[in-house]
């Protein structure tokens, strides 16, 4: 892969490559966003943080908040999936932010962007629920592939606080155990959330768990795929690959 960008900043090496057009952030060598300037899928963890919103009827997300925005790569499916209202991405790295404006070139007019820390501001915020929430947090220091925030009671709480009562947390956790070994997992993480589904992929250990406030089903969600305009050719031809899993 051609290197076409690079920095340094407090010991971590920032680098996007391209293979042909497809453009990857690194950070330390773990790759944290994927951008295709022509493709709406990744066939990676990318996907399954976008593909939630069609476990209801998509045309009701009209507040999308992202927490970790990374290099950008939610921000092309979310547009094209459900054209919000709002788009607001919370991002603790300037050199994140750098990428998804100047090298991805995914932040448009449409786009809000915070430089802040996603915990601090979350838990300051005093505005209007969010319709759709997408909990992204991984630290470009950590060489391992694991959450850079615990997903612990307090943290559940704030974000559940926030999310309307229509509405959709999308969370990303490095792999099936660091799930099973949060609040997440247990019982109490049900209070105020009618559904709970695990999404993952062949691509990657991730899994990417998703809560609901209304009653949900995955068949809705694959219904939902198979008849997308977008979404069909693609899982036609096996470019799009998931698994959907109800844990309620």
């Amino acid at each position: 892969m051609a290197l076409v960008w690079e920095q340094r900043r407090e010991g971590v090496l920032y680098q996007v490559r391209s293979q042909g057009d497809r453009l990857r952030l690194f950070a330390n060598g773990v790759q944290h966003s994927e951008f295709h300037p022509r493709r709406l899928v990744t066939g990676s963890v990318w996907d399954l943080l976008w593909l939630p919103v069609l476990l209801g009827e998509p045309q009701r997300l009209r507040r999308v908040l992202v927490l970790g925005l990374g290099g950008g790569t939610l921000i092309p499916p979310l547009r094209a999936l459900l054209q919000p209202d709002l788009l607001l991405a919370v991002e603790l790295d300037p050199h994140h932010l750098a990428v998804a404006r100047e090298v991805f070139s995914v932040i448009g007019e449409d786009t809000e962007t915070v430089l802040a820390d996603a915990v601090d501001w979350l838990e300051a915020y005093d505005g209007p629920p969010f319709d759709l929430i997408v909990e992204d947090l991984f630290a470009p220091h950590n060489q391992a592939v694991s959450r850079a925030v615990p997903a612990d009671r307090e943290w559940l709480a704030t974000l559940r606080r926030h999310v309307s009562d229509h509405g959709t947390l999308v969370m990303n956790f490095g792999d099936f155990a660091e799930y099973r070994d949060s609040d997440a997992a247990g019982d109490a993480a049900m209070a105020g959330w009618a559904s709970r589904f695990r999404l993952s992929c062949a691509d990657c250990h991730n899994a990417v768990i998703a809560f609901t406030r209304e009653p949900a089903r995955s068949v809705h969600l694959r219904r939902r795929v198979q008849s997308h305009p977008l979404l069909e050719p693609l899982l036609r031809r096996g470019k799009l690959d998931y698994h959907i899993r109800q844990l309620d």
